[in-house]
């Protein structure tokens, strides 16, 4: 069983963002075998890390961060999934700051005394979407994935970038709700970037129960 966590990171709800995301994850549909979770964050209140190391002595498997928000319920899913689906806008040449908040939050993984490392080995899949074609789209893509790399995760290839307006020349066009659903090159690359990682996180279960029992036999 492969569960897949997926969150949106757009403070508009169900703009772009999300339908990217809904899109994107249309791939795992087929396959009885994947369980997802989504998460949107426009409709949950998370503010950014204290950095009051509260995690680091009082952390306990049931309570991850002294602060009580929409964080409660992505902390244990995030816990318990096998690929990290994060998809954003791109907002003054980055992620969002909703976004932001919610990797801030992460630390609990780096320093908590009981959830540190518990993210090492999970995939991570950025979807990206800009209104301009320049508009930093290589740009928070390279953060994503660094930030995935910092938790000792694994990126998943390219990711998918999209755009929002027509050719990417940010010009709005009336009467179409979700223009990433327009971009149908940008689609692929999101929908290959959700497979690639399934078929990564499939690889890391084989590998890991492959090495267990050649554990037992040795």
């Amino acid at each position: 069983m492969i569960q897949i966590l997926a969150v949106a990171g757009s403070p508009v709800k169900e703009g772009n963002t999300e339908a990217l995301l809904k899109e994107a994850l249309h791939v795992t549909s087929p396959d009885p075998e994947i369980q997802r979770a989504i998460f949107n964050l426009s409709g949950l209140a998370i503010t950014g890390c204290q950095h009051c190391n509260w995690c680091l002595r009082h952390q306990t498997p049931e309570k991850y961060c002294v602060i009580s928000d929409g964080m409660d319920s992505i902390y244990p899913a995030l816990t318990r999934s096998d690929v990290v689906v994060l998809a954003t806008p791109v907002h003054i040449g980055r992620m969002s700051g909703l976004m932001a908040n919610m990797i801030d939050r992460l630390r609990v993984f780096v320093y908590g005394n009981a959830h540190r490392g518990k993210l090492k080995d999970k995939v991570g899949v950025s979807l990206i979407v800009a209104f301009l074609r320049h508009g930093g789209l290589e740009t928070t893509l390279s953060i994503l994935n660094s930030t995935f790399a910092l938790f000792n995760m694994i990126p998943a290839g390219r990711g998918g970038l999209v755009l929002s307006s027509l050719d990417g020349k940010g010009k709005a066009t009336k009467g179409i709700r979700h223009m990433v659903l327009e971009d149908g090159f940008g689609l692929s690359s999101a929908k290959e970037a959700v497979r690639r990682g399934v078929e990564i996180a499939k690889i890391i279960q084989a590998g890991k129960k492959a090495l267990s029992i050649s554990s037992d036999i040795r």
